[in-house]
């Protein structure tokens, strides 16, 4: 018999729904119950366009300064010849739009999933460059004994439409919920088993989603994925953002210029959720491409869950 044909829940807000805000019961319910089944949803429409262009234009320059070696120490996701740079987004007033940072449609299904007011910790990017010919191991983006139960979910934004051809995501739905921390190949490694890949393939194989521009995804980070080469010349520029539940105790902070408490207090009132950084005076934070690769995910009370 045929493989059924599978792929991630992809949410249609309406223009109406993106404007003001406040997305419709039926879509909340929708998005909620396929970040429990699958790991994986996918709010199309959640962001204006014209917002994602401006940011993608000015993220690409900042991608050239990296690449002509303006920054010291470039953080390459699973190596250079995987073409996948972690990059900081603009920290500038003008590109801190709301729609990004605080939206409001993202926020209702994460408060659903992680509980009142969830904490965004980690802010970078994925910058694929174009012609790539390697892949990432499958991986968790946890490592250690992780919880069994949603905690901190990432919130991707691709900047341009994203396909199978330059480089949408493998993700592997469902696995948030099969997969214990001993599927790793070591306790401190995310990276997946060969014999529990091969295992899963048998049940539900990996899917490659194509994402239009303007979408926000939401995955669980237990969820198994991997980066994709980019077969186009042209560099996708995709967010990487993950917010814990404020139960977790998350301890990680990304420096912010003090001239933007105002900014960040006020996308945190009008979205429910909470933007933790620590406020360093602007001058010592101008060279923000240079801010040193972190991911400092455990809690307190949990302390052997790390991020690979």
């Amino acid at each position: 018999m045929p493989v059924a044909t599978d792929a991630p829940v992809i949410i249609p807000l309406s223009d109406e729904e993106r404007i003001t805000g406040q997305i419709a019961d039926d879509h909340l319910f929708n998005a909620i119950d396929a970040l429990f089944n699958d790991g994986v949803v996918v709010l199309q429409n959640a962001i204006d366009v014209e917002v994602i262009d401006k940011l993608n234009e000015k993220m690409i320059q900042d991608t050239q300064s990296i690449l002509a070696g303006s920054v010291k120490g470039i953080h390459w996701n699973q190596g250079e010849d995987k073409g996948n740079v972690s990059q900081v987004p603009p920290i500038l007033k003008e590109y801190m739009f709301p729609q990004v940072y605080a939206n409001k449609l993202a926020a209702a299904v994460l408060s659903g999933v992680l509980g009142p007011r969830p904490e965004l910790h980690y802010i970078r990017s994925n910058t694929l460059l174009g012609n790539t010919t390697s892949r990432q191991k499958v991986h968790k983006d946890v490592r250690g004994r992780h919880l069994s139960h949603p905690y901190a979910i990432a919130q991707n934004i691709c900047l341009i439409d994203v396909t199978p051809e330059n480089g949408s995501t493998e993700l592997w739905l469902g696995t948030n919920n099969t997969s214990p921390w001993t599927d790793h190949e070591a306790m401190n490694l995310g990276f997946v088993r060969e014999d529990k890949l091969e295992e899963r393939r048998q049940a539900r194989p990996p899917v490659y989603g194509s994402i239009k521009k303007g979408s926000l995804i939401l995955r669980d980070l237990r969820t198994w994925h991997a980066g994709m080469p980019n077969h186009t010349a042209e560099t996708r520029v995709m967010l990487a953002f993950v917010y814990f539940a404020s139960w977790y105790q998350n301890q990680m902070k990304q420096k912010f210029p003090l001239s933007m408490k105002p900014v960040i207090e006020s996308m945190e009132k009008e979205s429910g959720t909470k933007i933790v950084v620590d406020y360093v005076e602007d001058e010592s934070v101008k060279d923000y491409l240079s801010t040193e690769f972190q991911t400092l995910f455990i809690s307190p009370h949990h302390p052997l869950q790390e991020v690979a």
